[in-house]
């Protein structure tokens, strides 16, 4: 599976390079990528990203995009993992009317829990935040993670940089973090929301520097070198897995 989305993601930003991630990298390389989700009913599901978000289509060859401001998400047709609760719990957009989004989630039979999220036909989690400021009606917000360990945050920190509380000032958007003991949370391998993702300006250098702080590759890097491209994964001490893509930024 690690080297199949691999491969699908190094066709997406190939074919469509003007939809790509543009936010600037923080000073260790790093900017959040892409939504990547594995669902049973890719068509059913694009459906809903276009009515409900504005989502818009794109196409890679025979692979379907939806582009949304600040990232494109994927949709891999497979049989989603169901037991547990994964770390990975659901990622966040903001909106600019969150009336109108609640008045487009009712008409498709789905409500907006009190924590403001909003269950997608097979389990697919997005948070709807608020935010009347923003200069487009739905942009990307965040990835959401799960842990039972108070120390997760400073893996992430010292890995990817990011700043918190909330992950705030992180190049394309937030990474935030809720430790939970009970129930225990389960890694995200093979789920709905299979992974979260971040670009990375210098794969190899990266990896390198990885590698030196014992964290391992899931898999070896995998390199379109007529276009310069680079993809791998790794998982993070809790179990999430995590994309890492060279050569999405800027194009």
């Amino acid at each position: 599976m690690s080297k199949r989305i691999a491969l699908l993601c190094l066709a997406c930003i190939v074919a469509v390079p003007a939809f790509a991630q543009s936010a600037p990298f923080n000073e260790k390389g790093v900017a959040l990528g892409h939504v990547h989700l594995i669902v049973k009913d890719p068509e059913a599901q694009k459906k809903l990203w276009v009515e409900l978000f504005g989502a818009e289509v794109a196409h890679a060859g025979a692979l379907e995009l939806l582009k949304l401001p600040g990232t494109i998400i994927l949709l891999t047709k497979g049989e989603p993992v169901q037991e547990g609760e994964p770390t990975a719990d659901h990622f966040a957009l903001a909106v600019r009317d969150l009336a109108a989004i609640k008045s487009k989630l009712a008409a498709a039979g789905i409500q907006l829990s009190e924590r403001s999220i909003a269950v997608l036909p097979e389990g697919v989690r997005v948070e709807i935040l608020e935010d009347k400021n923003l200069n487009v009606p739905v942009a990307f917000h965040h990835f959401h993670i799960f842990s039972n360990d108070p120390a997760l945050a400073q893996w992430y920190e010292d890995i990817f940089g990011i700043r918190f509380p909330a992950g705030s000032g992180f190049p394309g958007g937030e990474v935030r973090f809720m430790v939970q003991q009970d129930p225990p949370r389960v890694a995200t391998k093979g789920h709905v929301f299979d992974h979260i993702s971040f670009e990375v300006k210098d794969l190899e250098e990266f990896c390198r520097r990885l590698e030196a702080r014992d964290v391992k590759l899931d898999m070896k890097i995998v390199e379109a070198k007529q276009i310069g491209l680079k993809v791998t994964f790794v998982t993070d001490p809790a179990g999430t897995r995590i994309e890492l893509t060279q050569g999405l930024a800027g194009r």
